[in-house]
């Protein structure tokens, strides 16, 4: 279930805005060094934005994959594509690269990454321009265990919305898909996690036992996902209404995992249409 995005073979959003190409981008920003490997952010702005003007902005939560996938993730077509799509409709988009889970022994390490981005782009609101309090949390594919995770946490207020597209949300799923109960006839045993670390990344287990009001969720599914993938998401969907969050479902019924880059088709223009005002509806 790891993200299938590849740096040199990731295709552009399907979707354009006029303004897009005008976005200003600030490169390569270190928000975090690990082992002497430097972690980085890029910040688009606004064709109009103005210097000293502080706007809500948009963190984009990429998925998973080996090492090499993710090394660039975010100078690839797909995150550069968003970057400027979120930019041209008024806010700041934060594209970042994150480590890899590494077949899920490094989650935690994964988890802290977003936890730092965040808390980085926050600490550093002056000299980014970014609005701290007023911030979108954009989660993609199996990053969605840990970015859901730092989106719902004790529900923090800076948080206004969060986007979720076809994204796995909890851990237990992203490793039963990973990993059978035998292999070769024995039994696997590694990496190990308790009931209590698959509660701790549960967007389902989030939400029951928040501690103050879910924002709004924006969530686009693909019809032809993964069946564990879609059934962990409609789980969260159902938590989410019942506990009578404000939830835009929007299913896309001949969508594949990354409809936005591989389906350039009526629907797929209309979701990413739909989630950009959503963004705008509850960032500006």
């Amino acid at each position: 279930m790891a993200s299938q995005h590849r740096l040199k073979t990731t295709p552009r959003v399907v979707y354009t805005l006029p303004e897009m190409q005008n976005s200003t981008v600030r490169k390569n920003v270190t928000y975090k060094t690990v082992e002497d490997t430097e972690l980085q952010l890029d910040v688009y702005y606004p064709a109009s934005h103005r210097k000293g003007q502080r706007l809500p902005a948009v963190i984009l939560i990429h998925g998973d994959g080996s090492v090499e996938d993710l090394r660039a993730i975010k100078d690839g077509g797909q995150y550069e594509a968003w970057g400027q799509l979120i930019s041209a409709s008024g806010i700041i988009a934060i594209t970042a690269n994150h480590r890899s889970t590494e077949a899920l022994t490094n989650v935690a390490g994964v988890a802290n990454d977003i936890d730092d981005l965040i808390t980085y782009v926050r600490d550093h609101n002056e000299s980014l321009q970014i609005h701290e309090e007023a911030l979108g949390i954009w989660i993609c594919s199996a990053g969605g265990p840990m970015g859901l995770r730092a989106a719902l946490y004790d529900t923090p207020p800076y948080v206004r919305c969060i986007v979720c597209y076809y994204t796995l949300a909890d851990l237990k799923t992203y490793y039963d898909g990973l990993y059978s109960t035998t292999r070769n006839g024995s039994e696997q045993i590694t990496p190990l996690f308790t009931e209590d670390d698959f509660e701790e990344f549960s967007a389902v287990s989030l939400l029951q036992r928040r501690s103050g009001n879910v924002p709004p969720i924006f969530i686009a599914r693909a019809g032809l996902d993964n069946p564990l993938l879609n059934e962990s998401l409609e789980a969260f969907v159902s938590e989410a209404i019942a506990q009578n969050v404000e939830v835009d479902f929007m299913n896309h019924p001949t969508g594949q995992h990354g409809f936005d880059i591989l389906n350039d088709d009526p629907r797929s223009h209309e979701i990413i249409r739909r989630s950009l005002e959503f963004m705008q509806t509850h960032l500006l």
